[in-house]
């Protein structure tokens, strides 16, 4: 897992002990959200709940998402996740502060949205270079052999323009193809590639954010249409192509030749500092106002005890399933890994026969080289027959020229 992961502060005994019927934590409450494609606001979400524990702690963070929810990635097992209430009021004694965006509108008194402080979601994901760092996403890489890949996020029927472009690209930097999308989707992209001889391969459509995370991180170029996933991009390391609604073949040419030149430089935020400390600020000063109740007058409700339990039981069978999901990937990886070592073997073997062939044909007309040297030697230059006997044709001139003579006398002797 990456360092996004929330953790329990250790209680210190300074902070808030001034204050009567205080305690040591904060608890703090935030809202991932799943409205999006790929899982790129809940992995700024937990980077922005990380830097709010940082900054505000010692707190205890508690993750919630609203229900229904077709994300994939809402079984995040690096967090324990619970269903957002419908009525968020429920959480009053429970929660110091509950932090999410679009909860502005609900006036419960100690709700907090990033967008008081001007932090878009779009802004929280410039705090994914502090959490997504290459050498802690190594080993959450879904398909290690694909790094340093051409990633292409599809979505829709690709224009052909961008099919021929990633093939030409491919081809030229002996670089792999690899998708991302919707399976029908990946299958209509990976058609127009077999019109170049060109194949890709699909990394999954069931990845956690944390293998999003870093396949994202160590490609080598991510090429989409999708802002968000674009953006992410940009600030992770730059390397980034996005594809509009008409794209155009030299200008992808050009966008693709420059992100995988070396060139390219992730994008950096001066004001996202002012932004989280104001944040901080405010969620602070609301849980401040917050803290005259003591931890010990929390009430326990046995219906939410029993949905914690059977929380606990799906998180085993999760668990299990993610164990024996993480199992079946890297088998496919080391296949993948194997397919590779037998082409490059294939390959070996194949430039090894064309060289013993060449070799056997220069020995063959060595030795034909030899036996012609053998035979000169002991019975002198050898002689091409000839195909016409001109000494017999000659002999033939002269018989029928003295007949001609003979002819020509007698009948001059006759006149």
């Amino acid at each position: 897992m990456t360092s996004v992961k929330s953790t329990k502060t250790a209680t210190s005994g300074s902070s808030h002990k001034s204050v009567p019927q205080g305690r040591e934590n904060l608890n703090i409450g935030i809202v991932l959200p799943t409205g999006q494609r790929h899982p790129i606001g809940w992995l700024a979400t937990r980077a922005l709940g990380a830097e709010i524990e940082w900054r505000n702690g010692p707190l205890d963070i508690q993750w919630f998402v609203e229900k229904p929810t077709q994300a994939l990635w809402s079984g995040d097992l690096s967090l324990q996740i619970n269903e957002l209430p419908e009525n968020i009021s429920e959480l009053k004694d429970d929660l110091d502060v509950i932090l999410g965006y679009g909860l502005a509108s609900n006036e419960i008194g100690f709700e907090v949205d990033p967008a008081e402080a001007d932090l878009t979601l779009s802004d929280a994901a410039n705090l994914l270079t502090r959490y997504l760092l290459p050498n802690l996403t190594q080993a959450s890489h879904p398909a290690p052999s694909l790094r340093n890949s051409i990633l292409v996020d599809v979505n829709g029927d690709p224009p052909g323009a961008v099919v021929n472009e990633i093939a030409r690209h491919s081809l030229s930097r002996q670089i792999p193809i690899s998708l991302v999308g919707a399976e029908a989707d990946q299958n209509r992209f990976t058609e127009k590639l077999k019109r170049h001889n060109q194949s890709a391969t699909n990394v999954g459509t069931d990845l956690n954010p944390d293998e999003f995370g870093a396949l994202i991180q160590h490609a080598a170029v991510v090429v989409t249409g999708d802002p968000d996933l674009q953006h992410m991009t940009q600030v992770l390391h730059g390397r980034s192509v996005f594809i509009g609604q008409e794209p155009e073949e030299q200008k992808l040419q050009r966008d693709l030749w420059s992100a995988t030149s070396g060139t390219s430089l992730p994008l950096k935020d001066q004001t996202i500092e002012a932004k989280i400390q104001r944040l901080a600020e405010i969620v602070e000063q609301t849980a401040l106002l917050r803290l005259g109740r003591s931890i010990s007058d929390r009430s326990g409700d046995q219906e939410r005890e029993r949905i914690k339990q059977l929380t606990a039981l799906h998180e085993e069978q999760a668990l299990d399933w993610n164990h024996q999901r993480r199992k079946a990937k890297e088998t496919i990886d080391s296949l993948r890994q194997e397919i590779l070592s037998i082409e490059s073997k294939l390959e070996l073997a194949e430039n090894e026969a064309d060289h013993r062939r060449r070799a056997l044909q220069i020995q063959h007309d060595r030795l034909n080289q030899l036996e012609m040297q053998a035979a000169e030697h002991d019975q002198g230059p050898a002689r091409l027959h000839r195909s016409v006997d001109w000494q017999s044709v000659l002999a033939q001139i002269e018989r029928d020229t003295l007949k001609i003579l003979y002819w020509l006398r007698r009948q001059f002797g006759k006149g």
